[in-house]
């Protein structure tokens, strides 16, 4: 009888550690992801499909944490936590948020698309039509009024035509200040008044900035390209992939191969004018990278105000890490083109 209780209660104890180790807890745990190929994905009618090297873009891989794996992520040096908040707000589902960020995904791949047939000398009709609304902040005045695919087309009066100008157009306010905005929601025009209120975070004078809530909006368009083109990106979400799509199609646009036998990955936001955008992750990424076989890694070296670039965070990994990876400061597609001619090609 002694020996059978024994055994329970040794049992008992390992499915309460079991049970207690799976509590959820409000963080996400980041790590290394892949880096992908772009060639399979990225299908550009009647394009060049010659290539020696590859393009890759790289994923971080992100899910949420238990008590175990937070106890885990403290001591991998490979592993990160972020708090939820960072990642969705509290009235954002995690199955919202994944739909955001495919939304995200595919608003990043028009803006590829288009900078990547410019690049190749073609010229096509384009028309920006307002900034589109992809996350709204909690406890701010656009959460009241606003919907996700809500897209804004003036403040104040002044006509807005893409994202950039929707930032600029708020800029420079202040917290109590009132701004008219009037948005097309699903085709008909709507319009408010909303008030400006401190955002978190600080600028590198130590102030805050004044906004409605509005946070990672895009450039919602209409163009026509001369080619057809097929992304296959099915679940892969978010904007951080639109410098190497863009390559990736230039190389299929373009006779040359400007991989020249190397493989390349890359991270990167890509904007209208061709300029690359910071991302989130770039140290688990280029970990990724160099353990699937990459020699050369693309790195935004565009900085937000009071912040260490994409690029210097990378140098700092790639120290501390011991990798071997070749690490290229890029801020706009031309960096990356005019860097990718100097490589001498593979035999």
């Amino acid at each position: 009888m002694k020996k059978n209780r024994r055994i329970f209660w040794g049992f008992a104890l390992i499915a309460a550690i079991f049970l207690v180790l799976n509590i959820p807890v409000p963080y996400y745990i980041e790590r290394p992801g892949s880096a992908i190929p772009l060639a399979p994905m990225v299908e550009v009618e009647g394009g060049f499909h010659d290539e020696k090297g590859s393009l890759n873009m790289t994923t971080v891989r992100m899910g949420p944490a238990s008590i175990g794996r937070y106890l885990y992520a403290l001591v991998d040096p490979n592993s990160e936590l972020v708090h939820s908040e960072y990642i969705h707000s509290p009235h954002e589902s995690n199955e919202q948020y994944t739909q955001r960020q495919l939304e995200v995904m595919k608003a990043s791949q028009d803006t590829a698309k288009v900078v990547a047939f410019q690049k190749a000398g073609y010229q096509f009709p384009i028309q920006n039509n307002g900034a589109m609304v992809m996350q709204l902040l909690p406890g701010y005045a656009a959460e009241q009024v606003l919907k996700i695919g809500d897209i804004i087309v003036e403040v104040e009066e002044k006509e807005i035509h893409t994202a950039t100008e929707l930032v600029e157009a708020l800029k420079g306010r202040s917290e109590g200040d009132k701004v008219k905005i009037e948005y097309l929601r699903e085709g008909k025009k709507e319009s408010a008044t909303l008030e400006m209120k401190l955002l978190p975070g600080e600028t590198q004078e130590g102030k805050k900035k004044a906004g409605i809530g509005i946070a990672s909006p895009v450039t919602h368009r209409q163009f026509i390209l001369p080619k057809n083109v097929i992304i296959k990106s099915e679940d892969i979400g978010g904007p951080s992939a639109g410098l190497m799509f863009t390559l990736e199609m230039i190389n299929q646009l373009t006779q040359e191969d400007i991989t020249k036998g190397y493989h390349i990955a890359g991270t990167g936001t890509i904007n209208e004018d061709g300029t690359i955008g910071p991302i989130g992750g770039i140290t688990h990424k280029i970990v990724a990278a160099q353990e699937q076989g990459a020699e050369i890694f693309l790195a935004p070296a565009t900085s937000i105000e009071g912040e260490k670039s994409n690029y210097e965070e990378a140098v700092e990994k790639e120290k501390s890490a011991g990798l071997s990876i070749k690490l290229v400061p890029v801020k706009n597609v031309d960096d990356a083109l005019n860097y990718l001619k100097t490589l001498t090609p593979k035999s």
